[in-house]
């Protein structure tokens, strides 16, 4: 049975159950999508992504950090309306994502506060996501109001059905090479090699309310900005 991942700006099609939500610390997603994206989803929590929960009165059913980048009192609050708290030392080797993740259940999970901030907290975030990917072998999407990216891996095929045009659309190459194919946009690609260090097939546009996308090898991000 094909189900939908149906997000404010789009939705895709996908063979897998549906979809959990992981809020991180990064640029908080806007209230009114935080809102309709978490509707019917089991939410967890990393530190500071707490605060846009208890802030649109949702409870999640896990928080876990080190409480250095938010209130104390948001912790006490999820603890009141029964999340499950754990709070670890600030002197640890992971960070508060990469502990949440080897937390989680294997399940399809779209991670938001993910973007925005300090560069080196997002490459932190995309490698520690894909390797969460390739091991549990689920689906992997990025998101919030103005940016998304779904992480990809060999023979990971989508459909992409646009509520919303995006400003760009472009292929990351996150391993040395991949091989991919992306059909009904400007700038076509068939079974195409890209490598990690020469990152070119960026800034496409998508020519109509649907695009597809297939990586058939290596591991790639699918990104969109709105």
């Amino acid at each position: 049975m094909m189900n939908f991942l149906v997000l404010p700006q789009l939705s895709i099609n996908t063979d897998n159950k549906g979809f959990s939500l992981v809020v991180a610390g990064g640029r908080k997603p806007d209230n009114s999508w935080f809102k309709e994206v978490s509707k019917d989803k089991d939410i967890y929590c990393a530190d500071k992504g707490i605060e846009i929960a208890i802030e649109n009165n949702i409870i999640p059913k896990l928080l876990l950090g080190d409480c250095d980048s938010t209130n104390k009192s948001f912790y006490e609050k999820a603890k009141d309306f029964g999340t499950k708290v754990e709070l670890h030392p600030r002197e640890k080797d992971d960070t508060d994502l990469q502990l949440l993740l080897k937390n989680l259940p294997v399940k399809n999970y779209i991670f938001t506060g993910i973007w925005g901030g300090r560069f080196d907290h997002l490459f932190a975030n995309v490698y520690s996501l894909l390797n969460f990917k390739l091991l549990n072998k689920n689906k992997i999407v990025m998101a919030d109001e103005k940016e998304i990216m779904l992480l990809m891996d060999a023979n990971d095929e989508v459909v992409v059905n646009l509520k919303e045009k995006p400003k760009a659309i472009s292929i990351l190459p996150l391993s040395k090479e991949v091989n991919v194919s992306i059909k009904n946009v400007r700038w076509e690609l068939e079974k195409t090699d890209l490598i990690m260090l020469k990152p070119y097939a960026i800034s496409n546009e998508a020519l109509g309310d649907s695009f597809t996308f297939k990586c058939f090898s290596g591991c790639s991000g699918l990104y969109m900005i709105f």
